[in-house]
């Protein structure tokens, strides 16, 4: 099937994209007096995977590819202890060998938040909801992504920077394969070492719906809520499988900023995977889970 007026699949915009254009157009009307002026900013990142399609040992492939994202934000401050944050983001991933998995995407986020003073330690308290669109070399995941949630920062100290999240995530592709629900709850912390260098570390836990490709296999079957042949691995032809699982993801990075506006950045991101039905001992006697790998260096600007 074709796209149609720019949107995947030619589906009708969902719920949250009409609630967040909705907002745009609202706040748009809002004194200019109230807004802060835009802010841009952008990145450029490469990742190195070894698990692209996130699958177990035997089956797992590894990648590199290379990402670009430009955005904008409009702060309104709504009133002393209220602001609304609107961004808009165009970006995109390019893979190495597995190009199917090449996407351009759009992003749009409502943030509205609260600070109930202006002390430096008090926390900042926000509602958000971003709504994304997709579009892959694969037609298979071409679609939507929708988040909504609410989120905690908090400044510790001068050196010390916390930040939570608790969100519901979910994805409309146009295969049902890619149709996926999940609650996420992660955390983070910053420290600065030194005015120009910051260590962070993230741990975030996720259930719900997760989707691995890998070789027709019984086990995998048995287990699967829906499977479809995947467009993106052909040779030799895998299945997406979809299954209900928890997932455990560690992020370590240090940021180095080379300008008042500008920063370097690596990190390690870590996930294991574990379906919350394994398959019957009678098929197998192994555990499925996956586990994946990546490293990426980032290249961030704010201007």
């Amino acid at each position: 099937m074709e796209s149609q007026g720019g949107v995947p699949g030619g589906r009708a915009p969902s719920p949250a994209l009409r609630w967040l254009l909705a907002l745009a157009t609202v706040c748009s009307a809002c004194s200019p007096a109230a807004a802060d002026g835009l802010r841009f900013r952008a990145s450029a990142d490469y990742t190195w995977d070894d698990n692209v399609n996130r699958a177990t040992k035997s089956n797992k492939l590894r990648d590199r590819f290379a990402s670009a994202s430009a955005g904008a934000t409009l702060p309104l401050q709504l009133s002393p202890r209220f602001r609304l944050l609107l961004t808009g983001t165009l970006g995109g991933d390019s893979f190495h060998t597995y190009t199917g998995l090449t996407r351009g995407f759009a992003e749009f986020n409502g943030e509205l938040q609260f600070r109930h003073s202006g002390q430096y330690t008090a926390p900042i308290w926000a509602l958000f909801v971003k709504q994304g669109v997709d579009w892959y070399q694969s037609d298979l995941r071409d679609g939507y992504r929708t988040t909504a949630g609410l989120s905690v920062r908090k400044p510790v100290t001068d050196k010390i920077f916390l930040f939570g999240a608790a969100s519901y995530i979910q994805h409309d592709g146009r295969s049902t394969v890619f149709d996926t629900k999940e609650w996420s709850l992660r955390g983070n912390v910053d420290y600065a070492l030194a005015p120009r260098h910051t260590l962070y570390l993230g741990l975030e836990y996720r259930e719900g719906d997760s989707v691995s490709s890998a070789r027709p296999w019984l086990p995998l079957l048995d287990i699967a809520k829906a499977t479809v042949q995947d467009d993106v691995f052909t040779n030799p032809q895998l299945i997406a499988y979809r299954f209900e699982a928890r997932t455990g993801l560690v992020t370590v990075g240090y940021n180095f900023a080379v300008a008042p506006r500008q920063s370097l950045d690596i990190s390690y991101r870590g996930a294991y995977s574990r379906p919350k039905e394994q398959p019957s001992s009678s098929l197998t006697s192994d555990t499925i889970y996956y586990l994946d790998n990546q490293i990426t260096l980032s290249y961030l600007i704010r201007f």
